[in-house]
């Protein structure tokens, strides 16, 4: 995220369009009370002055990761996550936006390059659960009409 240099051509900064989080099990929110990594991603879009919106589900509690091996962990990720009911029209609604601003800031109807989601999670362990929640953003290109990238920020890794 430390990059504020240009990335598009001309004058168009490098953005991130939306900013969401891992979700965590029922079981572990009880636990804790809440979701570490959503408190961080809500701070952060507040910040850089990009909306923070849930996109993901938890379909199913896993345990701990830190505690498994690197290919039970991969395979425990299998189907955990999917897309919540409203993301296609959420993600629709932030894309149109996105263009209506570009389309102010310079003239054009598309945004410049790919649309950004930045997903943020609490612990980067070996990297299984950000690529499951990406497999899953990945599918509403046809919906947001252009390439989606998603870039991942995490607070620790172990």
């Amino acid at each position: 995220m430390g990059n504020k240099g240009s990335r598009n051509s001309g004058n168009i900064p490098w953005s991130i369009h939306a900013v969401t989080s891992v979700p965590v099990s029922e079981e572990r929110l009880q636990e804790r009370g809440f979701n570490q990594a959503e408190v961080l991603a809500q701070g952060l879009a507040l910040r850089i002055k990009a909306p923070c919106v849930h996109l993901l589900e938890r379909r199913r509690h896993t345990d701990k990761q830190s505690f498994k091996s690197r290919m039970d962990r991969l395979k425990d990720m299998e189907g955990v996550f999917g897309a919540l009911q409203d993301a296609p029209d959420v993600l629709w609604s932030i894309s149109r936006q996105a263009v209506e601003h570009t389309r102010s800031q310079v003239g054009t109807s598309r945004i410049k390059g790919p649309f950004r989601i930045l997903l943020v999670d609490d612990i980067y362990t070996t990297g299984s659960t950000i690529n499951a929640c990406a497999q899953v953003l990945r599918r509403y290109e046809s919906i947001v009409e252009m390439p989606i990238e998603i870039y991942s920020l995490t607070w620790a890794r172990s």
